[in-house]
């Protein structure tokens, strides 16, 4: 427990408000896919508005006019992410110009555009801001019903003017840092710049990926239509995700520096075929503890209350492969294992040691996927889970990984394992066996993180003779 809580004490900032910026730009960037109209009202006393008026003809026009609101508030995400890395010479007029103006400005317009549209709904009324029994309390009630988009942007907001009160009053700083490590190598200054770019993009910079990835599928989709006719609809779309992911490596090479062809070379080189069974076999094991866990539950809840009156449950019942369809995805996996294992691990390991090094990998492949994750949040307790269970997910899946990685030279047996792993979770091997859908997905997270601790503990690989010694604060784009 000492060793965890040291290793999560080294990835905290040497300020930890800078905390505040990060988080509360991150929670700028996820906006656009947060819900961010009412999901309930009803007619009456503190209703917001009826629901025979909430239909079609205002609903449409209000999520056109809530993305356009929510531009900016994107865009000043983005440029938080970025000033964390590079915050210039003029901090707080950048942060201001470029994070502060745009986000107030898009939140000021969500509030007013749906103000608005209330008014509009409640035409015996000249303008919301006429009656005088739509007091303060009336406003707030009617806005915090918009959902999170506009709960996590005024959050993000309030984190962000907590840190800049502090940054001008002398008593933080940036850009991110964190406490270095001692090390020898002193090939990484040129790179350490290239990576922090890479980072950036990787975040916010994925919007960008996936518009071409959507432009991609509709030129090909188009092109191909006279000869598929409408067939493999699917798997075209599973091909223009690989091809944003395969953009989004060729970034990663050029981060790596001039090395990046004989680094690729060395970890696309084929393993030992024990690790490739080991990565192959990984996945399939962990994602079938839930269903384990379920059978067990049902086994014993039968010999309880039914034995001898219903048959017992059928062991096999419980257990499937993949759907060979979801296959497919070993592909995007394939690149995402190209980037964050093999140009991107050996640089971490190095400048922060093995362990840190791998957390703070999981903790950019997590942020790698945060547009992509939050579409389902309907409420603000969504976007906590959905935070928790990337994080949980892509750390402990980090360690599995990386040994996989470390272990056999090679990035092969993690692809094999991360794809075999989306397969499986795509197919829902382990869906309706529980009420609670979030209970596989713990038991999963906490068997990797389980299955990560004992390989590096009683299978540790070669490298791991010695962890590098923490030094004096640094940069976190500078090696010491």
């Amino acid at each position: 427990m000492k060793r965890l809580l040291s290793i999560l004490r080294s990835i905290i900032p040497r300020d930890p408000a800078q905390l505040l910026f990060l988080v509360g730009s991150l929670l700028l960037l996820i906006c656009m896919q947060l819900r961010c109209f009412p999901v309930h009202v009803e007619h009456g006393a503190g209703s917001l508005i009826s629901t025979q008026a909430l239909d079609t003809d205002n609903f449409q026009p209000w999520i056109f006019y809530s993305m356009v609101a929510r531009i900016p508030i994107v865009f000043a995400g983005g440029a938080g992410v970025f000033v964390c890395f590079w915050p210039g010479k003029n901090q707080i007029r950048r942060i201001l110009g470029f994070v502060c103006f745009p986000a107030i400005s898009g939140i000021v317009l969500i509030c007013w555009w749906f103000l608005d549209l209330v008014s509009q709904l409640e035409p015996r009324f000249s303008s919301v801001l006429n009656k005088t029994s739509h007091n303060s309390s009336w406003f707030l009630h009617t806005l915090w019903n918009l959902g999170p988009a506009l709960h996590m942007s005024v959050l993000g907001m309030v984190l962000i003017l907590v840190f800049l009160s502090r940054q001008s009053l002398g008593l933080a700083s940036l850009p991110l840092s964190l406490p270095s490590v001692q090390t020898t190598v002193r090939d990484l200054d040129s790179a350490w710049n290239r990576i922090e770019i890479f980072i950036w993009i990787s975040i916010p910079g994925m919007s960008l990926v996936n518009i071409t990835r959507y432009i991609f599928y509709l030129v090909v989709s188009l092109g191909l239509q006279r000869f598929v006719n409408g067939r493999f609809v699917n798997e075209l779309s599973i091909v223009s995700g690989a091809f944003a992911v395969a953009l989004v490596a060729g970034v990663a090479a050029w981060s790596d520096g001039e090395d990046r062809w004989k680094d690729f070379k060395q970890f696309i080189s084929p393993p030992k075929l024990k690790f490739g069974i080991i990565g192959a076999t990984i996945p399939v094991a962990v994602n079938w503890i839930p269903n384990l866990v379920a059978y067990t539950r049902d086994r014993i809840q039968w010999r309880i209350h039914e034995l001898g009156s219903l048959m017992s449950p059928y062991f096999t019942t419980y257990f499937q492969f993949p759907d060979p369809f979801y296959l497919w995805n070993i592909l995007s996996a394939g690149f995402e294992e190209i980037i964050w294992r093999g140009y991107l691990q050996p640089r971490f390991i190095r400048q922060y040691g093995v362990s840190r090094g791998i957390l703070l990998i999981g903790l950019s492949w997590s942020g790698y996927h945060f547009l992509g994750d939050f579409q389902r949040a309907m409420q603000d307790y969504d976007v906590l889970q959905i935070l928790a269970f990337r994080l949980g997910l892509c750390i402990s899946m980090s360690y599995v990984l990386g040994w996989l990685t470390l272990r056999s030279g090679s990035i092969w047996p993690a692809i094999l394992g991360h794809g075999l792993h989306n397969a499986l979770v795509f197919s829902g091997v382990n869906s309706g066996l529980f009420l609670d859908p979030h209970i596989p997905m713990a038991i999963v997270i906490v068997c990797y993180g389980l299955l990560g601790y004992v390989l590096f503990k009683y299978w540790p690989p070669p490298i791991l003779t010695e962890e590098p010694q923490l030094s004096a604060g640094s940069e976190l784009g500078s090696p010491s």
